[in-house]
């Protein structure tokens, strides 16, 4: 999680398209102007919805484990404030300081349906820079920055656990939240699947970008599509560059291809700038990640010695955060297991399509061996007609002489009149 992320792969969009239409001529060009009717749709869409001057609601609590004043700033939704429902508890484990939450230290917040931790180091109640959230229940991680205002975007690594019924699923998303005034812009991947994910979200419309590269049975090598929000499907041009070298374009409405087009360079061109910037955010993602463990590291020293022990809730489950490198080595062995698993797949596919391959090319050759015996049965039949012709030329022939000669024979044989023809 800690490497940084290759900044040198670039989308040849452009040129895969020119090879694609050299043999594709029927196909309509669009211009520019055209391409640009979906998206000039959606940015007039946000520029409205920036003015409604959205802000994110927080409020003060006091947590129960504290006798002093000692208010952390929450989040909370305002139509469904889960601080006054019966089920909700906070908790901090740090120091207070002028009725605030101060210091290194937890969050402990419960619900029904959550029970989300964060650590960080707190000022006036709220994490400063850097935090660490994590849902147990939930199976996620989220590390990076902690911005309390909608102005300022949040850089961050979020990983997704999911491990129920012996089926293990993780995923992993880096990037930036969206803010005010800029869209998000994440990256998301998969151990699992070969395929990896980008994402320029708006709050009415996404950019959104697959990349095939390392799915080696898949034709496909990146596509390029405009997914809008109110019914979840995509809606406008885009694209799919195949590994042969050639790129498919069209224009969809509501999910479904109306029509195949040739795109305007200029449009490949955005797309590779969309991808460098989620590529730019990601890696800083990264970046506040490696800062966001260190308070964790120091959190930990802070909290799992022996003497640490908490009333507030079950100590075990306070301190498993210590021995969470246990986990992560049993989750580990899980995750090398399946991936075994996914190669055995990979290899017994491996093996069907050669199969098919060799099926395939003895067909082919059975095939190449019929129209050969058939040519040379066409030919044996062509010489025996050649030779039949002959035959029957030179009987025709032969008739033809003794013709003539039974001709001259009776002319020799019958009496002349030579009188006939004197006057």
């Amino acid at each position: 999680m800690k490497t940084k992320l290759k900044q040198t792969a670039t989308l040849t969009f452009g040129a895969l398209l020119l090879s694609a239409c050299a043999g594709q001529p029927s196909i309509p060009k669009v211009e520019q102007a055209e391409v640009d009717k979906y998206e000039k749709a959606y940015m007039a869409e946000y520029e409205q919805i920036k003015q409604k001057n959205y802000k994110p609601s927080f409020k003060w609590v006091q947590p129960k484990n504290k006798k002093e004043e000692c208010k952390v700033w929450v989040s909370i939704n305002p139509s469904d404030d889960k601080t006054t429902k019966s089920d909700y508890s906070l908790f901090w484990d740090g120091d207070c300081k002028d009725g605030y939450a101060y210091g290194l230290g937890r969050e402990i917040e419960n619900t029904m349906l959550s029970n989300i931790r964060q650590i960080g180091y707190y000022q006036h109640g709220k994490a400063q820079d850097y935090c660490i959230q994590f849902d147990p229940l939930n199976g996620f991680t989220r590390d990076g920055e902690c911005s309390y205002t909608p102005d300022k975007p949040n850089h961050y690594v979020k990983t997704f656990i999911k491990d129920k019924q012996g089926d293990l699923q993780i995923s992993y998303e880096f990037g930036v939240g969206i803010s005010k005034n800029t869209p998000a812009m994440i990256m998301r991947t998969y151990p699992f699947y070969d395929v990896v994910e980008y994402f320029k979200i708006y709050p009415n419309f996404s950019y959104v970008i697959a990349d095939f590269t390392k799915n080696e049975f898949d034709t496909r090598k990146y596509e390029f599509n405009i997914k809008e929000h109110k019914n979840g499907k995509f809606n406008g041009f885009g694209f799919a560059t195949l590994k042969n070298g050639y790129t498919n374009a069209g224009e969809m409405q509501n999910g479904t291809l109306i029509r195949r087009v040739q795109l305007p360079q200029s449009y490949f061109n955005k797309a590779n700038s969309i991808f460098s910037e989620i590529k730019r955010e990601a890696n800083l993602a990264l970046e506040a990640q490696r800062k966001a463990l260190i308070i964790k590291e120091k959190y930990k020293k802070k909290i799992c010695k022996d003497s640490v022990q908490v009333d507030f809730m079950d100590n075990d489950e306070y301190k498993a955060i210590c021995h969470e490198d246990e986990y992560y080595a049993k989750l580990k062995q899980k995750i090398d297991y399946k991936l075994a698993q996914i190669e055995k797949q990979k290899q017994a596919k491996r093996t069907q399509q050669q199969q098919e391959r060799l099926i395939r090319a003895r067909e082919a050759e059975a095939l190449a061996a019929q129209r050969r015996a058939a040519a040379a049965e066409e030919a044996n039949s062509q010489r025996a007609w050649d030779s039949l012709n002959r035959s029957i030329q030179n009987t025709n022939t032969n008739m033809q002489l003794q013709q003539l000669n039974n001709n001259i024979m009776m002319y020799n044989l019958t009496p002349k009149r030579y009188d006939v023809y004197l006057h």
